[in-house]
Parts: C-alpha cells; structure tokens; sequence
C-alpha cells in the first residue's frame, strides 16, 4: 500500500482529477474515515482547489492546523485542550458524523513549495477509530517531501501549459497557423487556425499524417525544407503555396527544433511550419482599438477597414456611412495615432496589437 500511495503521488501531476487516487489510498493506509487536501487555500475571489475522500465533502473555513510551520505534521491535540476542542466550531460541525470528543482524531501538514504553491493535507477518523498517535505522525512525514515534488512539478507542468495557451492565443490573434511535426514529419499538433487551412486543404492538406501541397512539385520542396529544418534546428526557410480555389496563394516559413529524446519514448516535436494566409481579414477587438487610441467606436470600424486593407471610399461604402463622415473620421483618427498618411497609420495598428 505505502508503494502504490507513493506512485499515486507522482501520477497525480498529469491526472485529470488530481490527488483524487492518491487520498483514496491514504485512507486505507493510514485508517482514517476521511482525507483532504487543498491546493491554493481559498480567498475572497478564488474557491480554491480542494478534493476530498469520500466525495462530497467541504472544506471548512475553521482550521486548527491553518497556521501550523510549513512541513510539520502535527495533531489538533498538540495545539488544543480536550475543553477548547469540544467548544470549537469544527466540532460542532460534525457532531452529527460522529467525530469524538477529542483532538486526537485529526492530523494534518501544510506543504509550501519555493515557486509559492501551498498545500493543506488533513486526515481525520471517527468512533470507534483510535486516536491518531507519534507512529502515525511519523509515517505521515515520509510522504510529505513526495507530495512537495510532486506540487512543483504540476507547477511546472502547469506553467509550461500556460506559456504555449498565451503563445498560441496570440498567434490566433495574427492569424497564424502553426502545425508542429514530429522527426518523421507526422503531424503531432496544430493551432486552431491551421487546422481550418487543413480542412479546407486549399494549398495544403494532410495525407496519411504528413503534409501535401497542392501541386506534386511544392509537395516535394515542401518536404525538402522540412528535412533540412530537421538536420538544421536553426535555419529558417520560407516558400508559397498555390492554391486550386485560385486565391492568393499561402505563405509558409518552416523552422526546425533542437532534438530532443524524450524519457517515455514518445515522439519529440521537430519542426514547426508557421502559415499566413493573405486574404484573411484581421479581425481585432473594437475595445482594444479604442483603450489603445483613444478611438470613438465609428473611428474604431474605420481604422479596422483600413487595416484590412480597404482604401477610404471603400471602407465606408462597407460600413454606410457618407465620405465627408469618414473624411472627419480618418483626420481624428490621424490626429490620435500621430500618422498623416494610410501607410503609416496600418503600420502602427499593426504595432499596436490590433492583427
């Protein structure tokens, strides 16, 4: 049991419902009625993440082992009177559970770990259960540094996974599809935007989980800039691609990863392929124009067409508004940004984050 809890402990960090497995075996092994732990204690705005064994329970706002020294497992007994914890609220709490009379029945650790992640374990038992004793104690500390390894690296993990949702969020935000390949060129992720270009396989699709081109000639370039990505991690190569609807074609920069072997021997991202397609719109967010530039909201759908590469009779024949309105428009918008010319105006909202 002591072997499985451990492995339990480590397996928590890519579960999908974390510490779940490893308390249900904590209350086998230690005997307990029940077993919590909260990681990131609630605040005013944040609940909090807490699991309980069994389900269904809460975690209570009355703690007598809230401020107990990171790492020492201790006993409610050791910081209370039997006559203090007879009139405390937890007691009063699960009178109708059955808890005993005593502090005995509950044991509890706080866990902090460097990066700021604090953890609260509490194990209780119920009549007719013996009380907790220094054994108990003392096979509770073995597990705490593993539960501490185990929160830094689900605080690593975590952490990674939010710097590639940012990575990608912004990436969406510029239209740019990114497809990431393996070492034998076999897809292994793409972002939201490159997967519609692979659906529409308009200029490139996949065939068997490696990418094809539209024509049998950028297919076989195609390939070869992969290779060469793959032998090179940090040459970048770039070509177009043509496109059977006839629209402008895409443009593709290809660019390799240093290899790298992984522990459990599933395949390495090798190369990732960045695509851009010309005829999509960008399409920012009109709030974001107007915080940045201090835009009106009819200034704001004006820069936007504008940005989208609409000259100004277009742009307000698009949005139903008279020339002289877009005229006043463009010049406040000019005013704003400090540009007096189309070009330079594209080039700052582009500066601005707003593709």
């Amino acid at each position: 049991m002591f072997n499985l809890t451990i492995h339990a402990i480590y397996q928590s960090v890519q579960e999908t419902d974390p510490w779940r497995r490893c308390l249900t075996l904590m209350v086998k092994y230690f005997h307990v009625a029940d077993a919590a732990i909260v990681v990131r204690p609630c605040t005013g705005s944040d609940p909090g993440y807490h699991v309980c064994v069994p389900a269904g329970g809460q975690w209570r706002q009355f703690d007598p082992l809230m401020d107990v020294p990171p790492e020492r497992v201790m006993l409610a007994s050791d910081l209370m009177t039997d006559t203090q914890w007879q009139g405390s609220e937890l007691l009063r709490d699960e009178s109708t559970h059955g808890l005993p009379a005593d502090a005995g029945h509950v044991m509890g650790v706080n866990i902090a770990t460097p990066a700021g992640t604090l953890a609260r374990l509490r194990l209780q038992r119920r009549q007719p259960m013996p009380p907790f004793r220094s054994e108990d104690k003392q096979r509770l500390a073995v597990f705490v540094p593993h539960i501490k390894q185990a929160l830094m690296l689900s605080s690593h993990v975590n952490g990674n996974a939010l710097q590639l949702k940012i990575y990608e969020e912004g990436l969406e935000r510029l239209n740019i599809g990114v497809i990431v390949l393996d070492d034998a060129a076999r897809l292994l992720r793409s972002n939201p935007t490159a997967s519609q270009m692979l659906d529409s396989a308009d200029g490139l699709r996949l065939v068997d989980q490696r990418l094809a081109a539209g024509t049998v000639a950028e297919t076989r370039e195609l390939q070869r800039l992969l290779a060469n990505a793959r032998e090179r991690p940090k040459q970048v190569a770039a070509m177009c691609l043509s496109r059977p609807s006839g629209r402008r074609k895409l443009a593709a920069v290809v660019r390799g990863f240093p290899p790298a072997v992984a522990p459990d021997g599933r395949s390495q991202p090798a190369v990732a392929l960045f695509l851009r397609d010309p005829d999509t719109l960008a399409e920012p967010a009109h709030d974001i124009a107007r915080q940045l530039f201090d835009f009106t909201p009819a200034e704001a759908h004006l820069a936007i067409e504008l940005l989208n590469g609409l000259s100004l009779d277009e742009a307000v024949g698009k949005l139903g508004i008279l020339r002289n309105t877009g005229r006043a428009h463009l010049r406040a918008i000019f005013s704003k940004t400090g540009v007096s010319r189309q070009s330079e105006l594209v080039r700052v909202l582009l500066n601005g984050v707003l593709a």
